[in-house]
């Protein structure tokens, strides 16, 4: 596995033994969520975990812009909230244990989050 900013910080043998576990012969359009996945998402995760607190669901009903400039959200992480694009926020690393979180936020009922997945085909 090479070297990138976001493993620069991961110790060699690390990167080996995690290159062993990696499947290789998964299909391409299957939606894996793995360490990758979740290091692209650290800011998306931080943002939506953060809904926990009353003081962070206020912020987020009041001023939603606001919300995410906090936890420095990328303009594409911004528009997949804007959007509620569960499946683009799962891509873009969002584990779905918070996504849970923001779709109660959200008034977004687990069904149509399902629905959205099933339909991005």
């Amino acid at each position: 596995m090479p070297t990138t900013p976001e493993t620069s910080e991961l110790s060699a043998d690390y990167l080996r033994r995690l290159a062993d576990v990696q499947p290789s012969d998964l299909p391409p359009e299957l939606d894996l969520f793995d360490e990758s996945t979740a290091r692209r998402g650290i800011r998306l995760n931080k943002a939506a975990y953060s809904l926990k607190d009353a003081h962070q669901r206020d912020l987020f009903a009041n001023d939603e812009e606001a919300w995410m400039e906090q936890f420095g959200l990328t303009d594409g992480e911004r528009a997949l909230v804007r959007a509620r694009d569960w499946i683009g926020l799962w891509r873009g690393g969002m584990s779905i244990y918070v996504m849970v979180k923001l779709s109660g936020v959200t008034n977004t009922p687990l069904p149509e989050i399902g629905r959205q997945m099933r339909e991005s085909g």
